[in-house]
């Protein structure tokens, strides 16, 4: 079979992250609305919070995923049945260990919840108990099937996982939200999430079944060698994932522990700045495997101008992203959650939706080091970045309360960015560019094209007072930026391939070859 270029998977494949994506999206806009009304703010609070606790396991399954793809990649590139095998069966072991360790660690949090959240009346708290215990089982039983998912991003098939995380995702919700309407309680709204988790890891199962894989998850593949290696990797990326709950994971917990009662809104604000992060990162995660292969084929200065060129990329869109969601959250959030949550949460969600754009600004060079396998020469920024957060979060909380926090996390992505220049990128030799450079043509100018309109309509829709004058001035903001872009963040060349690409995408025609991707600035 005739392969396709590097440029036609990424965007393939970034197309069914943005599907699965669409799926998340659908939940957070039907989903809150839906739970702020029927629910009461301890109770949602509650929920939200057992939530954030049962996602600490899926940091690690996404994690572990992100390394399986990076392997698999690595070994499709090498044309290696073996190490694919290998790699494979070592994921499964230890991920099978990693699920009964979350499922002990659910239990011990279970049964101690009470002390570590005072603010949790006792009215709900057997049922929070019993939720959580739900979430965190159902979410470790999953863990092993990861292996799976893992192999598919590996294998450029990100439309078996949009599938099935789209169809878990959407089940569970549903479900959840059902429940709540009819007053069921937090136990039955867990019951549906946790089915919606287990219905994704059966499709995953099938999906597998039907590659027909001829035994690549298999005893014979058992090897110390492949095992201590894929520990190795995972082991700074088990880092870089506990940072990542230090940087976001332990927001709500903060709140939850130091100001219960602006938990609710804080749930409302985080929830609102994922509107960033989600399709943000389904785009750049299709980036790992493709880095894992080219890494192994091509020269640093090659592999540094794709970072440059895919930073200038990715981050044209994260400003065509963050700028509609800066203007319009006012609006969305009386139209999304009502007054009373919108007056609340507008402060906190303006704040990590700022935060969240600066830590995303270098997301490409993050995911090709990673798929180059340098992630332990990187570990320093998010580390740092975790620790700030966590400590600036904490103090903030308890002078200033909710906002506190999300000063902290604001402070600590300044300082994940800052040491990404000056610590990260001189040790990473896999690609070689200038920081400079970097900087100024793959931050500083799509930045440069959004902000001015930014900064103009944000007073100038303090004047509009009714829904449509506001939304077609948010368009207009849109529509300016997105033709400041074109006309100065690409260059002709670079307009004539977007043009190109877009064309094959809406046409299905022939795809293109993999030097429009490698052929950097």
């Amino acid at each position: 079979m005739k392969r396709a270029g590097a440029f036609s998977k990424v965007t393939g494949n970034a197309i069914a992250n943005l599907s699965r994506m669409s799926a998340s999206w659908a939940i957070v806009l039907f989903l809150p609305p839906l739970l702020v009304r029927v629910l009461d703010k301890p109770t949602y609070a509650t929920w939200m919070l057992i939530v954030q606790l049962g996602a600490y396991v899926t940091l690690i399954d996404t994690g572990i995923q992100s390394a399986i793809g990076r392997f698999v990649g690595r070994a499709e590139g090498l044309k290696d049945r073996r190490y694919l095998g290998q790699s494979l069966t070592s994921a499964g072991l230890i991920l099978v260990a990693a699920a009964i360790v979350a499922a002990g660690v659910t239990v011990v949090c279970a049964w101690q919840l009470k002390n570590f959240f005072h603010g949790i009346p006792a009215s709900i708290l057997p049922g929070a108990r019993e939720s959580l215990l739900v979430i965190g089982i159902s979410l470790a039983i999953s863990l092993p099937f990861s292996t799976f998912a893992g192999a598919f991003l590996g294998l450029q098939m990100n439309r078996v996982n949009a599938i099935a995380v789209s169809a878990g995702k959407l089940v569970g919700a549903a479900g959840a939200g059902w429940a709540a309407w009819r007053h069921e309680g937090l136990l039955a709204m867990t019951l549906w999430t946790g089915f919606g988790y287990l219905l994704q890891s059966g499709l995953y199962l099938m999906w597998w079944k039907r590659l027909q894989p001829r035994g690549l998850i298999h005893k014979a593949f058992v090897s110390g060698t492949a095992i201590r290696e894929f520990s190795r990797f995972c082991a700074a990326m088990f880092a870089v994932q506990f940072t990542a709950v230090l940087i976001s994971g332990m927001d709500m917990p903060v709140v939850a522990a130091f100001d219960f009662k602006s938990a609710a809104y804080y749930a409302v604000a985080a929830t609102a700045s994922t509107m960033l992060a989600g399709p943000h990162a389904g785009i750049v995660s299709t980036l790992i495997p493709v880095a894992s292969g080219l890494s192994a084929t091509v020269s640093p200065e090659r592999l540094g101008g794709i970072v440059l060129k895919v930073t200038r990329y990715a981050n044209a869109i994260l400003c065509l992203l963050t700028l509609p969601l800066l203007l319009g959250m006012d609006p969305f959030l009386r139209v999304w959650v009502g007054l009373d949550y919108a007056r609340h949460a507008l402060p906190l969600a303006t704040i990590l939706i700022v935060a969240q754009f600066i830590r995303l600004t270098l997301q490409p060079y993050a995911a090709v080091g990673f798929g180059a396998g340098q992630q332990d020469r990187m570990l320093v920024s998010p580390m740092t970045e975790g620790i700030v957060n966590l400590g600036c979060s904490v103090a903030g909380a308890y002078l200033w309360g909710a906002i506190g926090v999300a000063v902290g996390t604001l402070i600590g992505a300044c300082v994940g960015i800052a040491l990404h220049f000056t610590n990260s990128m001189p040790r990473t030799d896999s690609m070689q560019f200038s920081r400079r450079r970097l900087a100024i043509s793959g931050i500083l100018r799509p930045v440069a094209c959004a902000l001015p309109w930014l900064l103009f309509l944000l007073p100038a829709l303090r004047h509009v007072h009714n829904l449509a004058g506001q939304l077609g001035l948010i368009a207009a903001g849109e529509l300016a930026a997105a033709a400041a872009l074109w006309a100065l963040n690409f260059d002709g060349v670079e307009r004539g391939q977007i043009r190109t690409a877009l064309q094959r995408m809406l046409s299905g025609g022939a795809r293109a070859t993999e030097t429009e991707l490698n052929r950097a600035q």
